[in-house]
């Protein structure tokens, strides 16, 4: 194992504890990691290295809230002023408290990722605009967008609102809470997307396009520089794939967001090599059926539900996956008597 991938695996170890505290917000800093990478991949010069650090921080970023009461965490209804206050220490508790080693993680993002880009904000300090550290303000924007498009229970007349409404929202915070030239730019990211695919886009389809679409470009970019220029549809020609070839491409590709099972489905479709499939047939229960859109959601891809007997090792929310031959994305699960898989493509 390499040293980077045990840091991601420390880093979702620390994940999980600190979001099982609270229920309302699971996966909120899996999805804040993706956003924040994906507006950081469009800022020039952010090179690959500091694309990770970013990454891990910002799975990090919410990880102070492991030393709170968690009763505080769950509660539906405002805060208080002591819950209040008690709530503002988790940027200080995450940042001084970190996880993983110190290379691969920036405590100072971590820190000021709830200070505004006019100097309000927590925790206190002289700290305001560009000064802010680059990290802290991408985490900001992709922190607002995850938290307005995500269901909240204590905003019960309008629990989460759709991406357009919630861009506009943060262009009203622009230069106050949040940087305005990063709040442009993932405007631009969403507007793109929107074309795209014809229409208003919803948070899932930005984030199912992103991580399939993104990786397998990153994928392709890789092997240009292993193999040169190649027919995409038949890369290697027909012969098997070099030595090493395919374990270089997932060493490239694995991220925090990202583990090396679902870099490798990615490098082998890359390559138009045989998928093997995740879900055993004898354990599919029934066909998969199209799932529903949620009232006033929008979707330009394909979702699935799918009941399976039993779950394949190490399967988890936003790893890539290989259903009828094609990559999915899993974007949800239950259990009862039997698993209840969401897919989506």
């Amino acid at each position: 194992m390499s040293r980077f991938e045990a840091v991601r695996r420390a880093a979702e170890e620390a994940r999980r504890r600190y979001e099982d505290h609270d229920p309302y917000t699971h996966h909120h800093s899996v999805r804040v990691a993706h956003w924040a990478v994906m507006i950081a991949g469009h800022v020039p010069g952010f090179s690959q290295e500091r694309l990770r650090r970013l990454e891990v921080t910002a799975l990090l970023h919410d990880y102070g809230k492991t030393f709170l009461d968690p009763a505080i965490l769950r509660k539906t209804s405002e805060l208080d002023d002591a819950e209040t206050a008690q709530m503002r220490r988790h940027p200080a508790l995450g940042a001084d408290h970190l996880p993983v080693p110190g290379e691969y993680v920036l405590p100072e993002a971590i820190r000021w990722h709830h200070k505004h880009f006019d100097g309000s904000g927590y925790p206190d300090g002289v700290v305001r605009g560009i000064d802010l550290p680059l990290e802290a303000r991408l985490i900001a924007v992709a922190d607002v967008f995850d938290a307005l498009t995500s269901e909240r229970p204590y905003r019960r007349e309008r629990p989460c609102y759709s991406p357009a409404e919630a861009i506009d929202l943060m262009k009203g915070m622009a230069g106050r809470e949040l940087d305005p030239s990063l709040v442009a730019l993932f405007e631009s990211v969403y507007r793109l997307e929107c074309e795209r695919v014809g229409g208003e886009v919803g948070s899932r389809t930005l984030q199912v396009q992103s991580v399939i679409g993104q990786e397998v470009q990153r994928a392709r970019d890789l092997l240009l520089g292993e193999i040169g220029p190649y027919d995409p549809r038949d890369p290697l020609k027909g012969r098997p794939a070099p030595p090493g070839l395919v374990d270089r491409l997932v060493e490239g590709l694995v991220r925090a967001n990202l583990d090396p099972e679902s870099a490798s489905l990615i490098a082998r479709h890359v390559l138009k090599m045989p998928l093997p499939e995740t879900f055993a047939a004898e354990d599919v229960v029934s066909p998969p059926r199209k799932a529903t859109v949620p009232p006033g959601g929008f979707l330009h891809h394909v979702e699935v539900v799918l009941r399976v007997r039993r779950l394949p090792p190490r399967f988890d929310y936003m790893r890539v996956v290989v259903f009828m031959g094609q990559l999915w994305l899993s974007v949800g699960e239950r259990s009862e008597d039997e698993f209840e898989v969401r897919l989506a493509r």
